[in-house]
Order: structure tokens, then sequence, then C-alpha cells
């Protein structure tokens, strides 16, 4: 086995003595002369004598190549497990830095792990390398350097900090593996220290593990895994896991309410859990509930905002036993809008509004209160023709939907796109103008159009009898209501739909459509169906395409194929999934922990210095660049979860805008490995490793792994010893 096969071509050096050998020797030309004959037998004697010192000296300086050709590739021979650790190790500790080793008291999973890291560090011996690596940065780093200085290596541990990312333990262990592979001893260590959480470990994913396993097998010197575990009992711990608003799209007219789930992810129950709502950092109200172990709970704030602009909510649980802070507190930057411009494209615009393609959704979409004058809807709903659409001004909408329009030209089809790649929302719904063909080649094509899925014929139902009946379409028409379908099942949870779930009790199966489009299935993970009819074809799909959402209706808006409008829930249906589209924000500011911030002005404060404050410490300001007429200030270190407010220098509050950053709420949940989950872990198909629950243990297990001895030394003495003897022979032969 060699540690550095690459330098074995550096052992065809061995042929250079004997080159040399053959070029030198003696060539002898003869000359018969009469006293010649008296010398013949004392020279045949001198010239075998000649010839096997020659033959001596050219072995010798054979084996010194050689010898030295041997210690550049670093030979070593295996030895097996349980053999005493006498050859320098390359080790790589792997520090479990996840969000969850901060739980615990009064000593935390993270100041345990330290403290074994520095236990296993002193049984390192001089010359020995060893490599710290984090599991939040293990796989980011391409090559970490090697430490020889052991206590450097003690105090780059002690002064390290566990991050607020989650655990991806196989990607941390296979960037260990790698690592630890680049390294030049013979033995190789690998220290894991974990709490064990079951969320980083993934066991579920088989191909990362055998991919692990197969890395470790096939390494030259297969490494000697150890895997120590901290705090072995899950800590008590309730956390703050989600906050809802009842909208998608809040306003400063009707009160919302915010439905906040808290959870006991700990052993124990939880009684008087106290749970504070709290709206741009100040507490409103407080709510008290009992927590069992395992158990959720949703409470209810009410709340109407006093003005539009950039808003934040959050929400504050406290409980005596709780032994992990960081979940306690959740965020979520909810922006306030007075106004939400809409754009109608009407594809059959008539005098008479009802008439009118648009007619009943404009009236959706902003109804009137007769009994409130005061009444007011943040839906601002704008019709315009598709002869009109060309030129445009897309910006000035948050969403625009197409009703039934026949086609567009490829310069609209383009002003489109970029509208919704750039955050806005489109509802396409069809009818009888629509031209499939079109649609297809403008907007579908093949997938990388606005349509999610490509439109086919119009529908065929099956009448009570079961017998195939063609259904009637066009205004005026009289349909065969025998052969209508319903609105049926809801396919994806989302939240435009999600006023329809059984469980909220609004009816949506007694609206009768008599007519649609049948669609291809979608395709990707950017697409999917949010509902069918009640034959099992697709209703609504929706795809994400940039920033943006389209969501395509497959039958009319109007009353031409249906009787939708004549039904009560027409209203907020249309309403939900016009908000759905428009509820998106960009540049997003509902951030995970490391996840860039972006914030673009473009008012009269774009050109002055912006502000970033933070959930600790103080105020940094933030590098600005130019873009045309907007400025655009990041922010890349959000490695803290919590409150981040921008703010123009000198501006007032209502110039604030608020980003909420939250940790991912799987590290809230504190449950470990059970037995069956550990014996999967460290067994031959996955880690192969050895567990240390205690110091004790792990003492005990360090230097008993498989390992390898080197002979880079002893062909080097070898080397010495033949370049010596060459000069004695030379010499004494001379």
């Amino acid at each position: 086995m060699f540690l550095n096969p690459a330098l074995l071509w550096g052992l065809l050096a061995v042929s250079a003595p004997i080159i040399i050998h053959l070029i030198h020797r003696s060539k002898v030309r003869p000359i018969d002369w009469g006293a010649m004959m008296f010398l013949e037998e004392l020279m045949a004697e001198r010239a075998r004598s000649i010839k096997l010192r020659s033959l001596l000296l050219l072995l010798i300086r054979t084996l010194l190549v050689g010898c030295l050709g041997l210690a550049m590739c670093q030979p070593a021979v295996k030895w097996a497990a349980g053999a005493s650790r006498s050859s320098r190790v390359s080790s790589v500790i792997l520090l479990d830095d996840s969000a969850s080793m901060r739980a615990g008291r009064p000593r935390s999973a993270w100041q345990e792990a330290q403290e074994l890291a520095g236990k296993y560090l002193d049984h390192l011996n001089k010359g020995d390398d060893v490599t710290v690596m984090y599991v939040s940065t293990a796989a980011k780093e391409t090559s970490t350097a090697s430490l020889f200085d052991l206590e450097r290596a003690k105090e780059q541990i002690r002064k390290a900090e566990p991050s607020y990312e989650a655990a991806d333990l196989p990607r941390a262990v296979d960037a260990a593996l790698q690592q630890l592979e680049s390294r030049h001893n013979p033995r190789r260590e690998l220290l894991i220290v974990s709490d064990l959480q079951a969320e980083g470990w993934m066991l579920e994913d088989g191909n990362r593990w055998t991919g692990i396993a197969n890395r470790r097998k096939s390494s030259r010197f297969e490494p000697f895994i150890l895997l120590a575990s901290v705090q072995p009992q899950p800590p008590a711990n309730v956390a703050v896991t989600e906050i809802t608003p009842s909208r998608q799209v809040l306003d400063p007219f009707t009160e919302a309410t915010f439905h906040v789930t808290v959870a006991n992810e700990g052993p124990e129950d939880v009684p008087e859990a106290a749970v504070t709502f709290l709206v741009d950092g100040a507490p409103k109200t407080t709510q008290t509930v009992d927590l069992p172990r395992g158990e959720r709970r949703t409470l209810d704030f009410p709340h109407k905002f006093a003005r539009p602009g950039s808003a934040c909510v959050g929400a504050k649980i406290r409980a005596a036993a709780d032994q992990f802070d960081e979940d306690n507190e959740l965020y979520l930057s909810a922006p306030v809008i007075d106004r939400l411009p809409i754009l109608i494209v009407d594809g059959d615009r008539r005098e008479s509004v009802l008439e009118s393609e648009s007619g009943f959704l404009r009236l959706a979409l902003a109804p009137k209160d007769s009994e409130d004058p005061d009444w007011r809807t943040v839906l601002d709903p704008t019709v315009m023709d598709v002869t009109e659409l060309r030129g445009a001004d897309l910006s000035r909408y948050r969403v625009v939907v197409l009703a039934n329009v026949a086609g567009l030209q490829s310069s609209v089809v383009s002003d489109l796109e970029r509208f919704v790649v750039g955050g806005g929302g489109l509802l396409v719904a069809l009818g009888d103008r629509v031209h499939a063909e079109a649609y297809n080649r403008d907007l579908y094509r093949q997938g990388a159009g606005l349509l999610p899925v490509s439109v086919g014929r119009t529908a065929f139902a099956e009448d009570k009898q079961g017998s195939p009946a063609l259904l009637t379409a066009g205004a005026g028409a009289e349909p065969k209501t025998a052969n209508a379908v319903q609105l049926g099942a809801i396919v994806s949870r989302v939240a435009a739909l999600d006023l329809f779930q059984p469980e909220k009790g609004q009816e949506w199966t007694s609206g009768r459509v008599y007519n649609y489009f049948t669609t291809s299935a979608p395709t990707g993970d950017l697409v999917r169906v949010l509902a069918n009819y009640s034959d099992g074809r697709a209703a609504l799909v929706q795809k994400r395409l940039g920033e943006g959402k389209v969501t395509l209706l497959t039958t009319a808006a109007d009353m031409d194929w249906s009787d939708l409008p004549a039904q009560p829930f027409y209203v907020p249906l249309m309403q939900s999934l016009v908000l759905d589209l428009a509820a998106l924000v960009t540049p997003p500011r509902n951030l995970r922990v490391g996840q860039a911030l972006s914030c673009v002005d473009a008012g009269p404060s774009a050109t002055k210095p912006h502000l970033l404050y933070l959930p600790q410490g103080a105020p940094v300001i933030l590098p600005m660049q130019r873009q045309g007429s907007l400025s655009v200030f990041t922010y890349d270190q959000t490695r803290r979860p919590g409150l981040y407010t921008v703010a123009p220098e000198g501006g007032g509050p209502e110039t604030r805008v608020h980003y909420a950053v939250a940790m991912d709420r799987r590290e809230s949940r504190m449950a470990r490995l059970d037995a069956e989950q550990r014996s999967r872990l460290v067994g031959d198909a996955c880690l192969g490793a050895k567990t240390a629950e205690s110091e004790t243990e792990l003492l005990k297990l360090i230097g008993t792994g498989a390992g390898g001895y080197p002979l880079s030394a002893q062909f080097l003495w070898a080397a010495l010893f033949f370049c010596f003897l060459e000069l004695y022979v030379t010499r004494r032969w001379s």
C-alpha cells in the first residue's frame, strides 16, 4: 500500500545505474602480439573478478535509487483493529454545531462536545495532525488546513460557537471523509461529536448513506470512526413553530387573525406556558396554554393595522422548565397595503357589463356594500381589452388576469413573462374564444413559457346513464345540466384554496361547469394541480416562474360555460386566487438563517445611506448598488434569527422595512435516535463506527481501530546504508 501512488513513476529511476553501466563499460579491442600467450591465463582470472565487482556495484547503486524512490511513494502496511497505536495519526474532529446543540441547562450539549473534543486531542501525539470541522460549514469548505499544533486546535474549539442552522449530518460526514482521504498518515480517525438528534441524521435517505459507506470502504486506509454522543436525554423544550395570517394580503381596513402554533417538543408535560403576541416588537396580548408532551396548540390573536407599510408580527413563549430558548420567538414580516391594483384583460368586451367576459369577475374582485358605504376593499381592478394591452405599463399592477383572450402578440407575451419572472401574478381563465394552438405555441412553448400545462380540446362529460355527450358552449347556449361537472377534490394544500377545505365548511361543489379545456399532465417540480373537477380532470393548475406565479383556470370566468358566478363561493374563490398571486413579496422578507436579505428603494430616499438594525448589536450601514433609478441594499450575514429592520438615514417609521429571519424549526424537535436507529447508523451499511456515550468510553476506544504503519523511514535508512556501502566498496576496490 502506497500513500503517494502518483510518485510510483519515480521507480523508473532504478534503470539509470544500469543504463550508465552499459554506456561506460570497457570496450576491448583485441591486438595479437607474441608475449600475450603467457598472460592469457592470468588475465582471464582477473577479468572474472572485475566483472563480479562491477555487478555488485551495479546492484548496490540500483538498490540505493530504488529505496529512495520507494520512500517518496510512502509505503505502508495495514494492521488489524486492536493493535497498538504507534504510528502517526491523521484525524478529523467533526463537531455538530447545529442549533439544537445550544439546548441544555446548566451545561449545554455544545459545552459537553467541546470538552470531549479536548479530551480526544489530549491523546494525540507529537507528529499527529488534526482537522477541526463543523457540521454547518463542512460541505461549504473545499479544503480545510490540518493542524500539527494540537494546542492551537484546542483553542480553536474553545472559541467556536454553535450556529443557528439545521443539521445535515450525511453531507457533513461525507465532506469529513473526503478531507480525511487527502491526508498522508496511514492511520485515519474520524471523531463525530453530536447530540444524536434524530432529525439531523436523515436515516430515511438510504442512497446518501450507501454512498457514504462506499466512500469509507474504498479508502486506501479505511478510517476508524468514533461516534461520541452528548446529552443523551432530550431536554425540555417548548417552541413557537408557525405564525399564519387569516388572509393572504393584509390591509388597514379590516381586522386580521394571526394563528400562532406552539409545540411541546420535550419529554415532559408543560403546564401554563405563556404566549405573547407582538406587533412591530411591542407586546399586545398574552394567552396561557397547557402543552402535553408531543402536542401542538394553535392560538388566535386578532389585530387591525393602523396604517399601510411594512409591519412585523411575532410571538414569544415562556415556560419555567424550558431548556432551549432559541426557538421561543418567531417573527413574520407582514406588508400592509391599502391598494392592490389588478389588470383584467377582457377577451370579449361588450357594452353590457354582465355580458362582457370580465363583468362578473370585476364585481367579484371589487364588490360594493350598499349597507355600509364606508366599507372598502384593497382590490382595485382595471379592465382593458386585448388591443390596449400592447404597450401597457404592467409594473403598475400586482396581478394580471387574462379572461377568455383568444391569443397574444409575441411582444405582449414577452412583457408578461418579464412581469411574472419579476414577481407578478398571472391568472389565465379560458373560454370559447381561446385558440388552443396559439396558446400552446406562444404561452406554453413545450413547458418553457407562461402556461403550466398545454391546452387540449374542449371537454366531454358523462351523462347520468354513462354515455358521453359534448357539452354545449358559447353565450346564450342552453346547457345540458345532466352532463355538468362540479368542482371536486383539492389536490394541493395551498393558501388560495384553504377556505374550501372540507373542515372549513365552505362548499364549492354546488356550481355546475358545462365545458372546460382538457390539459396535459403537469411535469416538473414547479407545476402542480391545485384542484380537479368531479370527473378527475384538472380545474386549477399553478406554476412557479421566477419570482412570480401563474394560475390556469380551465373553464371560463363568466356564465358562458358554467353557473359559477351565480354561486355564493364565486366571490371568495376569485378573490383568493388573485390574492394568492399578489401575496408574493419581492425581494422576500421572511428568510431563513443564512439567507441574504435585499432591500430595493426607488423613492426619494433611494440615494440616502440605509441602516440595518440587527437583533443584537449596533446598526450597520448597508452597501448600495445603483441599478438605474433603483438602489439595492444587501446583507448576507443573517446568522442569528430575529427581527432585522432596514431604514434610510433620517427616515420616519413609515420608511422602515422589516425582515424576519427564522431558525429551521426542525431543530426544535429534541427526540434522539432510538436504539434501532443507532444500531443501523453505526452498522457497516452506514458509518461502520464505534459509539461512546461518555468520556470514559471514548478514552477506551481511542487507538483501537485498524490502521497502517509507514515504511518511508525504513527505506530512507536503507538508502543511506547503500550510499555508504557504495562509497566503501568504491574506495576499497579502486
